[in-house]
This record gives structure tokens, C-alpha cells and sequence, in this order.
């Protein structure tokens, strides 16, 4: 099941950037290269790192950097994108492109060409000290402004997929909030490490 649901995010991740490519080649050429090669790096990781079963956090963070990087190119000023990751990231092992999904629809779903918007993306370690306690926990958090109903015309599975993954992997060993309001929609997921 955890291969099924792999490969329906693999794909999904590779139609949207793509769309985003074909956006850039007509305005801006150079671009469009640039975001090739960021889409390269992402594909390398995808091919050799997305079919394990965990890969190190400090890899999967890069991936998300070069996603983040490759969708900079895409929008202006008027989005306002913040990535704030430790310095030092403890060397456990994260599930491969699960946290890809959440930052994927805070672009789509977050983003107004019409009015400013934002897009945070924090990655906090929490570490357990008590004799009761279960271990270091990584709390991965991501925030986006909320764009008007008539410009959100997207849907899609990755959320679905995700809270399967989770499922499948964790148990009830971690939490995903969601607060959705009217400004803006916030993710905050917690998974032991």
C-alpha cells in the first residue's frame, strides 16, 4: 500500500512542476533553464531516494529547499516566501517526500497573482527529556496565505495520500493539525524521531 501510495505522489509532484516550466519559457527563457536544472536535482532525489522507506532529514530538507528555490523563480515580489530550518539537523531518517505536499499546496492553493500572499515553512526539533518521554519529535510547520474561491480551482489527492502514509508508518505516533481560516491555512505535523 505504502508503494501505491508512493507513486501516486511521484507523478502528481512532476505534472505541477512541469506546468510551472511551460509557464516560464515564454516569459523568461533563462529561467526556464534554471528551474530545468532545479528540476533535475528534485528528479535525482525522487529516483534514487523516494522508493526507500527513510532517508536522511537533512536530504529531504534539501529537496524541499530546491522545490521552494524552483517556485522563487516562478512568482514576483508580491509573495513573500520564508524558510526558516535549523542549522544543525539531528542525522535520523524521515519518510521520503512527505512533507513535498503540504508546500506544494500551500503554492497552489496560497498564492494570488492578484493580491500579496506568503508562504512559511518552518522545521522545529522538540527533544523529550524526561525519563517518560518518547524521544526528540520533529514538528514541521507550513502557513500560507488564502487566495479567493474563484482563483482556486485546484484539487487533488496529495493530502489524502499523506494522511494514508502517515497512517501506515506512524500509527498513532504522530499529529497532523490543520487550521483553516479564513486568511490563512496553517499545517502543523509532528512526527517522532
Amino acid at each position: 500500500q505504502l508503494e501505491y501510495l508512493r507513486y501516486q505522489i511521484n507523478p502528481h509532484f512532476l505534472m505541477n512542476t512541469l506546468n510551472n516550466i511551460h509557464a516560464l519559457v515564454d516569459i523568461d527563457p533563462e529561467k526556464a533553464k534554471q528551474t530545468i536544472l532545479e528540476l533535475s536535482r528534485m528528479m535525482r532525489f525522487v529516483l534514487y531516494e523516494g522508493n526507500k522507506t527513510g532517508v536522511p532529514l537533512v536530504r529531504e530538507i534539501a529537496f524541499l529547499q530546491n522545490y521552494i528555490t524552483l517556485m522563487k523563480l516562478r512568482y514576483t515580489d508580491r509573495v513573500s516566501i520564508q524558510v526558516r530550518v535549523p542549522d544543525a539537523l539531528p542525522s535520523q531518517e524521515v519518510p521520503p517526500l512527505m512533507f513535498i505536499t503540504f508546500v506544494e499546496n500551500a503554492f497552489k492553493h496560497g498564492v494570488s497573482y492578484r493580491q500579496d500572499s506568503f508562504i512559511s515553512v518552518e522545521l522545529r526539533v522538540k527533544s523529550e527529556e524526561s525519563a517518560a518521554a518518547q524521544g526528540s519529535q520533529l514538528i514541521f510547520t507550513c502557513q500560507n496565505s488564502r487566495i479567493p474561491k474563484e482563483e482556486d480551482k485546484h484539487g487533488g489527492v496529495g493530502l489524502k495520500n499523506v494522511r494514508q502514509r502517515l497512517d501506515l508508518i506512524y500509527g498513532d505516533r504522530y499529529t497532523l493539525d490543520i487550521q483553516d481560516r479564513q486568511d490563512t491555512y496553517t499545517v502543523t505535523l509532528t512526527i517522532p524521531l
